[in-house]
């Protein structure tokens, strides 16, 4: 029994190590969806970002995300921001990117730890890696958002000031 919790506890910090590891990977992504998010957003709709976050840290299964990007995208206006024609909607390019970009990633960390893909226990610990994945992309792209909110803030006040001085 105790050698088990060692194992699995093992396995945990295993995923943690190599989740963490391939963030790196795809930080400049989620840098770019960030700049995204704070053009289409701005400040005045903070809580669609941290809405998003909440959800995804308390979510069970990667479908409850995509399903609330969906929703998202079909209902707010501001998630079908398109900075540009070619780049797409803000909601379309987080779900594909979250849908498609993480794949090789998961797969990379599920082929590390010998996950075998029969098992039902590793399917489980192949989802929940799958779901680690989406939250730390859409912790960093948050991340971003509010620094970029924050420098729109910032610039905002410098301007007033020097209208005043006038």
């Amino acid at each position: 029994m105790v050698e088990q919790e060692a194992n699995t506890r093992l396995r945990e910090i295993k995923i943690i190590r190599e989740v963490n590891i391939q963030a790196e990977n795809f930080y400049d992504d989620a840098v770019s969806l960030g700049d995204h998010a704070a053009q289409a957003f701005q400040e005045r709709h903070r809580s669609q970002m941290t809405n998003l976050e909440t959800l995804a840290e308390s979510a069970f299964k990667k479908t409850d995300i995509f399903d609330y990007i969906k929703r998202q995208t079909a209902r707010q206006p501001l998630w079908r921001h398109s900075r540009n024609p070619a780049e797409g909607a803000f909601g379309e390019r987080l779900r594909a990117y979250l849908e498609t970009n993480l794949k090789a990633p998961h797969e990379n960390i599920c082929t590390k730890l010998q996950l075998d893909k029969q098992a039902e226990e590793d399917e489980q610990v192949r989802r929940h890696i799958y779901l680690q994945l989406m939250r730390q992309f859409i912790r960093q792209m948050v991340v971003e958002y509010e620094y970029q909110v924050s420098l729109i803030q910032q610039k905002r006040r410098e301007n007033n000031r020097q209208g005043q001085h006038r």
